[in-house]
C-alpha cells in the first residue's frame, strides 16, 4: 500500500544550470529529473483545481534553494513532523534567506513517502494533480527551482529574486 503526504506552502511579494529539454535521451540525475518534469509541466497550459495557467518559462536549478530544501527534508525526517514551520517555528522565507537567496516571492511544496520510494515524475505527478501544488509549480513568475530530499521526505521550493 502506497502512502503519500502533500503539502504546499506560497508567498509572494517579500522582501545555476540551464533548464533540461524534454528530448535529451541521457541517463539524468534525480536533479535534473526533478527539473526536466517541472519544465514540461510548465510548457503546456493547464488548468490547477479552478484556476487556469498559460504555459510558463522555464525555471533553472539555484543550489541555494536546493541547499534549504534538503536541510527542511532532513529536519522533518530527524525530528518527525511533516510541516513547513519546523518544530523550532523556522518558516520557509527564513529557511531560503539563510541560504542567501534574496527573494522577492517564493513557494514551497514538501512531500513524504511511506512504504516506497517514488521517482522524481511521481512526485511532480501528485503535485501536479493536487491544485495548490500545481499552482507553484505552474506560477509564471517563479524563475528558479530546486528540490531536497532526505530519506523520503522531499522539498520543492520555486523562487524569485
Amino acid at each position: 500500500m502506497r502512502k503519500y503526504l502533500l503539502l504546499l506552502l506560497t508567498a509572494t511579494d517579500m522582501s545555476c544550470s540551464n533548464p533540461v529539454t524534454p528530448e535529451e535521451e541521457t541517463l539524468l540525475t534525480s536533479k535534473e529529473e526533478f527539473l526536466k518534469y517541472v519544465n514540461q509541466a510548465r510548457a503546456k497550459s493547464r488548468k490547477c483545481g479552478t484556476q487556469s495557467f498559460a504555459a510558463a518559462s522555464p525555471v533553472i536549478w539555484n543550489n541555494n534553494l536546493e541547499k534549504a530544501a534538503y536541510l527542511h527534508s532532513k529536519d522533518m525526517f530527524e525530528n518527525k513532523y511533516f510541516s513547513h514551520i519546523s518544530k523550532n517555528g523556522t518558516d520557509p522565507g527564513a529557511r531560503i534567506l539563510a541560504q542567501n537567496y534574496p527573494f522577492k516571492s517564493f513557494g514551497e511544496n514538501i512531500y513524504s513517502a511511506t512504504g516506497f520510494n517514488p521517482t522524481p515524475q511521481e512526485i511532480i505527478d501528485q503535485w501536479l494533480n493536487s491544485p495548490t501544488h500545481c499552482v507553484n509549480i505552474m506560477a509564471p513568475h517563479f524563475k528558479e527551482m530546486a528540490v531536497g530530499e532526505y530519506n523520503n521526505y522531499w522539498t520543492q521550493l520555486f523562487g524569485s529574486k
